[in-house]
């Protein structure tokens, strides 16, 4: 977990939401006012994301989204419930319905999605990225000392020939694989381990998802970077944000000075870099 985070908050203490009187039409509406009587907060996520979460983890390593959740939990001063579900979608829905109150499952923010629910403020920025199988990568002409270390990011791809993708469908992704590169094959699925799977079957030569569920494979197999070459290179700023209702600026509110609290200490840092820069989480 993220041990003592909560040293560095007191509940009632530089606490938005606990300034609003109960008096206040916009506390008195508000999700948080729900969560604080209950007694709990539902956090909805996809346990199938590693490492944002972590199914059967190692002591101490439960996932970057699990800590980030259980931390505003403790923060709160409630009980920590976590509902899984798969997709962007559903996390909408079940925040609509109060069946979650938050979503934390790697989310990127997006003007479409935003119709839905409220984002926050970023915990993370990733880029779209991918893993290219190197032999689809032209080898370097006779006495050039160019190698594979040109390619860095995904738009170094745009010129070679032959790359075919395998991406999520209607994700941030495959909506910047449509734009860059038209004349390519991209093969869509349902979820993002499908493309993953997809690419090592032969499928397609090249995986997309974004920089940190990349990172994540590459510290959860070691292997992989004997036959891929990572493209993490930033070409486009995504946002890693939280999932909030819309019309709720009281809880939103309360949830940014947690974060902002977390990004002041260097908390937030040290989580990234317990999940996508070790693999200390990985079980062997």
């Amino acid at each position: 977990m993220l041990y003592g985070v909560t040293s560095f908050f007191h509940p009632t203490e530089g606490n938005p939401s606990r300034t609003e009187t109960d008096s206040s039409p916009l506390f008195r509406n508000s999700r948080l006012k729900e969560i604080l009587e209950k007694g709990e907060l539902k956090v909805a996520g996809n346990n199938a994301d590693e490492p944002f979460y972590i199914v059967n983890a190692k002591e101490g390593f439960p996932g970057f989204d699990y800590e980030l959740g259980k931390a505003y939990a403790d923060f709160l001063g409630v009980k920590y419930i976590f509902v899984s579900y798969s997709e962007f979608n559903e996390f909408a829905d079940a925040i609509k319905k109060k069946e979650a109150d938050i979503a934390l499952s790697g989310i990127s923010s997006s003007l479409e999605r935003s119709k839905k629910i409220r984002f926050s403020s970023a915990y993370l920025v990733s880029t779209p990225a991918a893993l290219i199988r190197k032999s689809a990568l032209p080898p370097p002409a006779e006495g050039s000392i160019i190698t594979t270390q040109s390619f860095r990011s995904i738009l170094d791809l745009q010129d070679v020939s032959g790359v075919t993708f395998a991406v999520r469908s209607f994700s941030n992704r495959h909506d910047y694989l449509l734009k860059k590169f038209r004349n390519n094959r991209i093969f869509t699925y349902g979820d993002t381990p499908s493309a993953w799977e997809a690419v090592k079957n032969g499928t397609a030569n090249c995986f997309v998802a974004d920089s940190f569920y990349i990172k994540g494979i590459l510290q959860k197999d070691k292997s992989v970077a004997s036959n891929f070459r990572p493209l993490l290179e930033q070409v486009q700023r995504e946002d890693i944000s939280a999932a909030f209702p819309l019309g709720d600026p009281v809880f939103i509110r309360n949830f940014e000075f947690f974060l902002s609290e977390l990004s002041r200490t260097g908390v937030l840092r040290e989580l990234e870099d317990k999940y996508f820069n070790k693999s200390d989480w990985v079980k062997q």
